[in-house]
């Protein structure tokens, strides 16, 4: 496959998701929860999305220019890398302990792996730098859709009411008549 098509490919799955993620924020209210801490989870799951797309974008128009597909590259590694590390504080804080995990022990990794390659692009075999950045662009998918999936199902837990606090489910219990029967409009029940 020639590497512009494949650039190309990644970079449309890669908007294709984003959008996807966007819509699922839209429809699942916990995951913009400035409370819990989830809104930032879904943040850094669409810079999963955001930073590879916009570096393949780059790619494609630059196959030719070296120096110009580095610099996309390695600003895509950095700011995946710092996304990561600034985001994982609260992605503790919400408690999605498998979405901090895979960012930290397979993304980060990952995102250095990027920025090294842009820096240093080395040839293994026949494969080139914008080959080897290639291959980590189609983990970094993986990554994303596997830590979208895990922050889709996440359920953040209700904080403990207060102590003295009536319980949510006793709000909702009518009143009653000295007799015991409930009352509805303000007048007894006659049951």
């Amino acid at each position: 496959m020639d590497v512009a098509e494949f650039y190309a490919v990644v970079s449309g799955i890669n908007f294709t998701l984003l959008g996807l993620w966007w819509v699922a924020v839209q429809e699942r209210p916990q995951l913009r929860d400035t409370k819990t801490g989830t809104d930032r989870l879904a943040y850094a799951v669409s810079l999963q999305f955001l930073l590879p797309g916009t570096a393949a974008l780059f790619a494609l128009v630059a196959v030719d220019a070296p120096f110009l597909w580095q610099a996309a590259f390695l600003l895509a590694g950095v700011a995946g890398s710092a996304g990561i590390l600034l985001l994982a504080p609260a992605l503790r804080r919400a408690g999605v302990r498998v979405v901090r995990l895979l960012l930290y022990l397979v993304g980060l990794p990952l995102y250095l792996l990027v920025a090294l390659t842009a820096i240093l692009p080395f040839e293994l075999g026949n494969l080139s730098g914008l080959h080897l950045e290639a291959m980590l662009f189609g983990l970094l998918i993986l990554v994303g859709t596997q830590t979208a999936w895990t922050a889709a199902m996440f359920v953040p837990e209700e904080p403990p009411a207060p102590s003295g606090d009536v319980p949510a489910a006793a709000e909702h219990v009518p009143p009653t008549t000295a007799h015991g029967h409930a009352r509805i409009y303000g007048r007894p029940r006659n049951d």
